[in-house]
This record gives structure tokens, sequence and C-alpha cells, in this order.
């Protein structure tokens, strides 16, 4: 999969027609990612046909949420839901740094939504244990992650042992990936699920997508697509 991070209606046309596989539709992107408004989202949904992951994060202050944090990622899910998102974006830690199962089953609750549980993965106190914990919850249908904190680039060896241990969670390589090191990163891992953000956006968040930037990015998955045996 390719996946491309989309913050309007225009990008999320853009990256479809110039052949990413699929988007991220978030807001606050300088934030790391916040959830998008219930228009965009509807809108987004309306004009596309390849699919569309949307953020469910409520502020960038911490992934150890309150109650009150809780009861809005929870209506925000519902609203989702009915709008016709089929997988969420969110990942929220417990008071140890462990992915926290049971405030996931609340936000999710009365939903029909898989997740991809994004980079406070990352950010865990134990990316075995994490791991193991998002096994078992069948929700979690991806992970996104760069094996640790830093580039994916730079944590192959961690990057490795989560691939090795992922059972059927889908494992979504995030963090500094470009056309610079996507090859390098399929030779070493084996996968080609790539997650790109500012690479085609002239290295910079606020930056709108470079057109060029992108078809060159799509160019680059698509050669690893027809060489990979997978």
């Amino acid at each position: 999969m390719l996946e491309i991070i989309a913050l309007t209606l225009n990008e999320a046309i853009e990256i479809e027609k110039l052949g990413g596989t699929q988007i991220e539709l978030i807001s606050g992107f300088a934030e790391g990612g916040l959830t998008p408004s219930y228009g965009l989202i509807e809108k987004v949904i309306k004009n596309v046909a390849f699919p569309v992951n949307v953020m469910l994060r409520p502020h960038s202050r911490s992934f150890h949420y309150s109650q009150y944090d809780l009861d809005v990622m929870q209506e925000d899910a519902k609203i989702m839901d009915e709008i016709g998102v089929k997988n969420a974006v969110l990942g929220i830690l417990d008071e140890d740094g462990l992915p926290d199962l049971k405030a996931l089953e609340y936000v999710l609750r009365d939903t029909n939504l898989t997740i991809t549980f994004h980079r406070a993965f990352d950010e865990s106190s134990n990316l075995n244990e994490s791991l193991e914990i998002l096994k078992s919850f069948n929700r979690v249908k991806t992970i996104l992650t760069s094996g640790g904190k830093g580039k994916a680039i730079d944590n192959l060896g961690a990057l490795r042992r989560i691939i090795e241990n992922r059972g059927s969670i889908e494992i979504l390589l995030g963090s500094g990936v470009s056309v610079d090191n996507m090859d390098i990163l399929y030779n070493k891992l084996g996968i080609f699920n790539f997650h790109v953000g500012t690479a085609v956006r002239g290295n910079f968040y606020n930056n709108k997508i470079y057109e060029e930037e992108l078809l060159e990015t799509v160019k680059k998955y698509k050669e690893i697509n027809v060489i990979s045996p997978i």
C-alpha cells in the first residue's frame, strides 16, 4: 500500500488521480495529525473511491487521554461511522505507556470501525509488549510505525522484529519515508507498505502537495511493487 497524507478534498482527489492507493485524512499536520472536520470527511468519502483512513485524535498533548477526551473521541467515532468511514487512525496509551484496550473499546463502542494504531505505538514503553496487546484486539488491522522514536530508516532492527511477530496485522512504515529510501526499506524488511507525508510537500508540512514529488513517489512504489514476490 502507498498511503499519502491528505488535508483537503483537492489533495485527496489528486492523490487518487496520480496513483496513491489510500490516504490518511487529517487536520493539524504540524501537530502530528488531528481529527478533521465532518464536512471534509464526508466530501472526501463521496468524491474518491480508494480507502480513506481518518485521524481520530482530539489534541496533541499526549496519547493518554482524560475521560472528557474519550467522550469526545467516542462521539467523533460514531459520527465517522455514520458518515461512512471504515477505518480510523488512532492510538491510546494507558498510564504505563501501553496500548489501552479498555479505552479503545470505549471509543469504538457502537461503531463498526476498524483501526490503524498510529505512532502512539512508537511512544509506548515497550514495543514488543505493545504489539502483543494490539494483536489481541481484532479491530486493529494496521500499525503505523517507524520502529520506535525517530525515522523508519534508522530503526531497521526493531522494525524487522515487529514484522516477524506481527501476526495478521499489517505493518505500515512511516516517518521519513521517501523515494530516497523506499527501496532500501523494502530490501531490508521485505514489505512495501509506505506512509508518506512531507516527502511529497518539499519536506515541509505546511506546503501543498507537489505533483512532481507525488508522481516520483508513486513511480518508485510501483517499481518496488512489480519486483516484489509478496
